[in-house]
C-alpha cells in the first residue's frame, strides 16, 4: 500500500470551518461496497445502514489544548506543541523558534508558568520541564492545535 493511494482533491470551499449545529445533522458519506456508488446522507441515517453482527467503533477522544505560546528569557518568542506527557512536569514537545537549546528558559505567554528545555531530541523535538505540573493549567494557558486547513478560531474547543 502506498500513501499516495489516500491522495484526493478536496476543494477548500468543501472543508467545514465550524461544526454543524445541531451535531446530529452532520453529513455522512456512504460507499456501496458492491458497486462503489457514493451517496450523501446525514448522520441520523446511520442506524439504517447497520446490520446484525456489525461492529461500530466509537471514538470519544478529545484534542487537548497542547499548543503553547511562550517567551524566552531573552525576550524571543517560541511555540511548543506538546506531544507526550512523560511525568507531571515533563513533556516531549515540538518547538518552534530560534536557538532552542537545552537550558533555554521560557515563560508561557499570559501566565506565570515557566520552564526550560532540558534535552534536544531529533529535529524540532525537545524534552521540556515545567516548574510546576502543567495538566491542571493546560486549559487556561493552552490552545487547541488546529490543522492548517481550518482558518476559523474555535468558539467552543469542546466541539473539536
Amino acid at each position: 500500500m502506498n500513501l499516495s493511494q489516500f491522495d484526493y482533491r478536496l476543494p477548500p470551499e468543501l472543508i467545514a470551518q465550524t461544526p454543524v449545529e445541531p451535531r446530529h445533522a452532520s453529513r455522512l458519506m456512504v460507499v456501496n461496497r458492491a458497486d462503489g456508488q457514493i451517496s450523501h446522507r446525514q448522520f441520523t441515517d446511520l442506524p439504517g445502514y447497520l446490520q446484525r453482527g456489525d461492529v461500530l467503533a466509537l471514538n470519544d477522544s478529545r484534542v487537548i489544548p497542547a499548543r503553547l505560546y511562550a517567551v524566552k528569557a531573552t525576550g524571543g518568542k517560541m511555540e511548543l506543541l506538546l506531544l507526550k506527557r512523560l511525568a507531571a512536569q515533563t513533556w516531549e514537545a515540538l518547538v518552534g523558534g530560534k536557538r532552542l537549546r537545552p537550558g533555554t528558559r521560557f515563560t508561557i505567554s499570559g501566565s506565570t508558568l515557566s520552564g526550560q528545555i532540558s534535552e534536544a531530541l531529533d529535529g524540532a523535538r525537545r524534552i521540556v520541564c515545567f516548574d510546576e505540573p502543567l495538566s491542571a493549567r493546560l486549559d487556561d494557558v493552552g490552545h487547541v492545535p488546529l490543522p492548517p486547513y481550518i482558518h476559523t478560531p474555535l468558539a467552543n474547543p469542546e466541539r473539536y
